[in-house]
């Protein structure tokens, strides 16, 4: 199967899926959260610095779908440089509008990323910890 032809995904989607912006874990990060408790099998980390209110770098880890892999990555994009307020108040159809639209069925991919980023921000700050669910 070529990349073109994965499903019902658009190109944007496939991009982020086949080169995923800011993976892996932020070098000095205060806050974290791993998501591995849901109906998907999912597993998701994102690892923040947060300073002064102002999300200075966002990495995360997933072990995933294609759907869920490229919501990881367009959202550290759309949040990178905000302030954590920013960061809240996107909402899983406005990431899913940024990637060019999610299929309706895999729609629980975004909620599940955007939820799980939320929980990240929220979590006390952390040395290296892991909160898990």
């Amino acid at each position: 199967m070529s990349k073109a032809t994965i499903g019902t995904f658009n190109s944007r989607i496939l991009d982020h899926f086949y080169n995923p912006r800011n993976a892996g874990i932020a070098e000095g990060f205060s806050h974290t959260y791993l998501e591995q408790d849901n109906p998907w099998l999912i597993r998701i980390r994102f690892t923040l610095r947060v300073s002064q209110d102002r999300i200075e770098d966002v990495r995360f880890l997933a072990q995933s779908c294609v759907t869920t892999t490229a919501c990881c990555s367009a959202l550290t994009e759309m949040v990178q440089g905000r302030s954590v307020a920013e960061a809240l108040a996107i909402t899983p159809q406005q990431l899913s509008d940024y990637l060019g639209g999610i299929p309706p069925e895999k729609m629980h991919c975004p909620r599940l990323v955007v939820e799980t980023l939320h929980r990240a921000l929220a979590s006390r700050p952390a040395n290296s910890g892991v909160h898990t669910t």
